[in-house]
């Protein structure tokens, strides 16, 4: 069983205050300095800085932390085994960066539970270096990221080519058909995922790539969400750069238009991601269920 006081200690970590974890547990604000101290004499080093009122993690306490959270999800990943042999359901987490969680993964997801209904499936939707790091905790079971990966780090395979795409409203894009150059990217007012998702880190890698120099000036915005990104440019306050997917309904409508780059299509790799110790049998399970299902909905050309 999960040692009592260190759930005490991540209750702690995430609440930040003593008081705050006492009321999350339950328990007295005395019982959980006890359990707190408890763990300080039995590691003989102190895991907390104090900063006012707030307990900060020192390098003692973040080691605890993220060992504590790859037990726990040990642990509960051997609770859902033993349910598997009393007949219970069998639970699997994946996660997902935000192109892929929103715009792509819902049909994958809706087919595979009607075909497998003894199981149930989570899925947390963050940036790349959150799954990652959710991966790395034990807490997800399978990542499908967008973004850069160390690949000598973790096990991949390929889910998707997907195309990324200069889309804005009529008026900024008159002629669809006509390719768009560097001189006319600079004028475009660009709005942006923030820097660190796999959208804006495909996107300057191929600026790069293909000697495109932008400056700092051509964004005028970042937005962490897709839709709001989509809903700015349909009310003519700038373009943008996105997987064609994100923005298939758009297209379709007509309240968005696209036009290809001068230097070429933008194609990037979407993965699946794990690693050794994640459940093989639901990963190869769900990778070809993903590599064999219709996906739905015409994406329409440049």
């Amino acid at each position: 069983m999960f040692d009592f006081r260190v759930k005490t200690f991540l209750a702690v970590v995430e609440q930040g205050t003593l008081l705050r974890a006492s009321e999350e547990l339950g328990l007295t604000q005395s019982a959980v300095s006890q359990h707190i101290k408890a763990l300080e004499e039995h590691f003989r080093v102190p895991l907390f800085d104090h900063v006012g009122r707030r307990l900060v993690l020192n390098d003692a306490g973040k080691l605890l932390r993220d060992t504590a959270l790859r037990s726990e999800a040990l642990y509960i990943q051997l609770q859902r085994e033993f349910d598997g042999f009393l007949g219970g359901k069998k639970h699997y987490r994946l996660g997902a960066t935000l192109t892929i969680g929103e715009f792509i993964l819902p049909p994958y997801l809706g087919g595979y539970r009607a075909l497998h209904p003894e199981r149930e499936l989570t899925v947390r939707i963050e940036n790349t270096e959150s799954i990652l790091h959710l991966l790395d905790l034990g807490q997800i079971d399978l990542a499908l990221v967008e973004g850069p990966f160390d690949r000598t780090r973790y096990r991949h395979d390929l889910f998707l080519k997907d195309e990324m795409i200069f889309v804005g409203p009529e008026a900024a894009i008159p002629s669809p058909g006509l390719p768009i150059g560097e001189e006319e990217l600079r004028e475009a007012r660009l709005i942006l995922r923030e820097t660190g998702s796999g959208t804006r880190f495909y996107w300057e890698e191929y600026c790069r790539l293909a000697r495109i120099s932008l400056p700092p000036s051509s964004v005028i915005m970042e937005v962490g969400s897709l839709s709001a990104i989509k809903s700015l440019c349909e009310a003519g306050i700038g373009c943008s750069v996105m997987s064609r997917r994100a923005a298939l309904r758009e297209l379709e409508l007509g309240t968005l238009r696209t036009r290809p780059f001068a230097a070429g299509p933008l194609i990037r790799d979407l993965n699946f991601v794990y690693r050794k110790e994640s459940p093989r049998d639901f990963i190869a399970d769900f990778k070809a269920f993903a590599e064999g299902y219709p996906i739905s909905g015409k994406i329409p050309p440049p």
